[in-house]
């Protein structure tokens, strides 16, 4: 099982960009970059698909995981890096699960 880094760019307001580095070795290698988009329209999908805020943040959780094993084609265990990118994410699709918003 590979173990692998997740390194946040600086967040956007509608995405924050992932650079992934296997780190199962002795030397780091990057191994692909993803964008996590979390943009209203995302979120809203999400919404329509009855998700309230933790199951969304549990689907940017998995999805996260699943396209990192698509790119690696294994397995794979966080050593570093998910908390950060989940904060950055939970903060902003919280605006979209606010008491009375309509969206």
């Amino acid at each position: 099982m590979h173990k692998i880094k997740l390194v946040p760019d600086k967040p956007f307001y509608n995405r924050c960009d992932i650079t992934v580095y296997d780190v199962t070795g002795e030397k780091e290698k990057k191994r692909c970059k993803i964008s996590a988009e979390y943009a209203e329209v995302d979120v809203r999908q999400l919404k329509q698909q009855g998700m309230d805020y933790e199951a969304a943040k549990q689907y940017y959780r998995d999805w996260i995981y699943k396209v990192v094993k698509h790119y690696i084609a294994d397995d794979w265990e966080c050593a570093e890096g998910m908390d950060e990118i989940m904060r950055i994410v939970e903060e902003h699709i919280a605006q979209y699960f606010q008491e009375g918003d309509p969206k």
